[in-house]
């Protein structure tokens, strides 16, 4: 009798569903995303000294592939196995920091790329990823109960500064990156607000002074050098400056692009812009598609966001009081903010450097960029969002069917061996042969049954 009723509640599912799980316009997004990289990328490749265009759109498609792939896999896993394995990727990132940071060879003068055989890992992606997870997983678990300022250092703080610490050496612009994004998961979780606000001034006094150290100090450890030049280059607008080079080619592109741009493949300014696929791809999409398919692109994410906040919300559907989830449903709600709002704010930063709204900072755009190790970061991160909207989806379908007296009906057998869809709620009336007997609700007719199934059952037994 309940394997008949969970089956009638379950909510049929098409062919697409069942393949692509999740929220249907997150796929949508991705392959509008994944447009966007397949043109732009094959056209900007054509500046790149002694490259083969059509060999490198090959090999990025490869790479788009391997983040499908990704995607797909990863988001037909559980999320309780995100939840269990948090601390242990947590752990692994730190390692492989540490290592990076020891062993990895220099390149521009910076360490970030581990080489395993033919694969090249940007470390850091895995790093953010995995940070937001365990920061997710620790929130969800500890929030209510991190009420002094030495649980708060231990639980939150620790694992965010070393993160960022880490990472800051050769990529200054990533460990600002994460530690927005860990502040930003901390503004949407119910950790004490004395001490958000307490972490994100000392943050913006930490930053005046690093940014004084970086201009007026004689440090040329690390990548300082390569920092002063950015800052200095990006307040003063010299264009003799090697990087303000790159910001006022990227600058022309986008002017030229005028609203409706000068068609895919026409554009000039990739020419003389190095990593025009990579850094400076937004430059490139503006100025062959114009203002409004600039535009079109950044409403593209702005959706992605606004997709995870409608997840958000289904999930405090799936609790009488959404103001005292269970851990596992904090959890997804924490997971799915923290890594959306990766992929976007590092978005928005691809783009306000070619519009040298902030310094280079180097970093691509999720999805759209080449580069495989960003498309497999992003890819397990975009499958992991992806796995918890199927699951709250599923959830959420089977509450609103249970909720609606109108549609959530329960197979029950009646006395004659026949079946009959009796409502939830019990309120449907059965009328008997006997004019004079009263009619009973679905619910006492539930009871019966139970009742003369158990007496057949012992009599049988005798």
């Amino acid at each position: 009798m309940e394997k008949m009723a969970t089956e009638e509640l379950a909510p049929k599912k098409s062919r697409f569903r069942i393949m692509f799980g999740g929220n249907r316009g997150i796929w949508i997004i991705l392959a509008f995303l994944f447009m966007y990289s397949i043109l732009s990328v094959y056209s900007g490749s054509v500046q790149l000294p002694g490259t083969n265009t059509t060999g490198h759109l090959l090999k990025h498609v490869g790479g788009l592939l391997l983040g499908v792939i990704c995607i797909y896999v990863v988001h037909k896993v559980p999320c309780k196995f995100f939840r269990l394995t948090s601390f242990l990727l947590f752990l692994l990132s730190i390692v492989l920091l540490i290592v990076t940071w020891a062993f990895a060879p220099e390149v521009n003068g910076a360490k970030r790329w581990l080489y395993i055989g033919p694969l090249t890992i940007q470390t850091s992606d895995v790093a953010k990823v995995a940070l937001l997870m365990f920061l997710a997983h620790i929130l969800s678990k500890k929030e209510n109960s991190i009420n002094d300022i030495g649980s708060f250092v231990k639980n939150i703080l620790l694992p965010i500064f070393l993160t960022c610490f880490l990472i800051m050496p050769s990529n200054l612009s990533t460990a600002v990156l994460v530690f927005v994004e860990a502040m930003v998961l901390l503004a949407f979780s119910n950790i004490k607000k004395t001490y958000f606000w307490g972490l994100l001034g000392t943050a913006v006094v930490g930053a005046g002074l690093f940014v004084a150290l970086i201009l007026y100090s004689n440090i040329d450890i690390w990548r300082f050098p390569t920092w002063r030049a950015r800052v200095e280059s990006w307040i003063e607008g010299n264009p003799n400056k090697d990087d303000q080079v790159q910001v006022n080619n990227a600058r022309m592109a986008v002017a030229s692009g005028g609203v409706i741009g000068r068609g895919p493949g026409n554009g000039h300014a990739k020419v003389k812009l190095a990593n025009v696929h990579c850094d400076y791809i937004f430059a490139n999409i503006v100025e062959e598609v114009g203002i409004v398919g600039g535009m079109f692109l950044m409403w593209l994410y702005i959706m992605l966001f606004y997709r995870a906040i409608s997840t958000v919300k289904k999930i405090n559907k799936l609790s009488k009081n959404p103001d005292d989830l269970e851990p596992k449903y904090k959890f997804r709600q924490y997971l799915v903010l923290g890594l959306t709002s990766m992929m976007v704010l590092q978005a928005l930063s691809n783009m306000a450097v070619s519009t040298d709204l902030i310094p280079v900072t180097g970093q691509t755009m999720p999805f759209v960029s080449y580069g495989t190790s960003s498309l497999l970061s992003m890819g397990v991160a975009m499958g992991i969002i992806l796995s918890v909207s199927r699951e709250v989806e599923n959830d959420t379908n089977v509450v609103d069917k249970k909720a609606d007296p109108q549609t959530s009906e329960v197979v029950a057998a009646t006395a004659d061996g026949n079946t009959e869809a009796v409502p939830a709620d019990g309120s449907v009336e059965v009328i008997t042969d006997d004019e004079d007997n009263e009619g009973v609700s679905g619910r006492e007719v539930l009871e019966m049954i139970n009742d003369n199934e158990l007496n057949i059952e012992e009599n049988e037994r005798k």
